[in-house]
């Protein structure tokens, strides 16, 4: 294993538990690493870095850390958070992968990143 892909695994697991607490931010700084180029994302997610997906994901970050302070919005936002932190915390971490095959990336993902992210 290179130190390349060691880096990816380690930013991608780092990335997916801290989409266990906030959805959208760790989304966000994925974004911002892709777009000034902090740290390389997979081909295929290359899009994360544009500057619509940065503008979509600063105004879902800022609605997420703005709906705390509105109780009801608050337990909303909770219930639907869970799934949705698992699938953000497995996306999170196919998109930090480096070249590995597509079934272990994934299988990675879903435990590593899905799980740590619902945990």
């Amino acid at each position: 294993m290179s130190f390349e892909l060691i880096v990816s695994i380690i930013l991608g697991f780092s990335l997916a538990a801290a989409a266990g607490f906030r959805v959208f931010v760790p989304l966000l700084v994925l974004s911002l690493s892709a777009h000034f180029g902090w740290f390389p994302v997979n081909d295929t997610w290359q899009w994360v870095g544009s500057v619509p997906a940065l503008v979509l994901l600063g105004v879902a970050t800022l609605f997420e850390v703005g709906a705390y302070f509105i109780p009801w919005v608050d337990n909303l936002l909770d219930t639907i958070s869970v799934p949705l932190a698992a699938i953000a915390g497995t996306l999170l971490m196919v998109a930090t992968m480096g070249d590995m095959d597509p079934t272990i990336t994934w299988a990675l993902a879903i435990i590593a990143g899905g799980g740590a992210a619902a945990a």
